[in-house]
């Protein structure tokens, strides 16, 4: 029996690449920040309890994974999900393990 995918390839590869965007405790939390409201890198270091450098290593591998946009306000960067999916997965996710 063969298996038909109702995702084509290129789908596949993006939904593989959204979770592995996510598949960290703090890219998790990032994520989880960011489904509520857009947050400046320093927010989410204070939010986060981590170094600045971790944080940014976790948001460029989001932005990369086409999970996270950002934008320049003067000398801050501030951080939004570039898809609505990615809200709704995050709600679902702790909807799922919440119980």
């Amino acid at each position: 029996m063969k298996l038909k995918s109702e995702l084509s390839k290129t789908q596949t590869e993006l939904a593989v690449k959204g979770l592995q965007g996510i598949a960290h405790p703090i890219r998790f939390m990032i994520m989880f920040a960011l489904s509520k409201e857009e947050m400046s890198v320093g927010d989410l270091v204070d939010l986060l309890g981590t170094s600045q450098s971790a944080a940014s290593q976790h948001l460029s591998k989001m932005k990369n994974n086409g999970i996270l946009e950002s934008r320049k306000k003067s000398n801050q960067v501030f951080y939004s999900l570039k898809d609505p999916k990615y809200k709704e997965l995050i709600s679902i996710l702790v909807r799922l393990y919440k119980k």
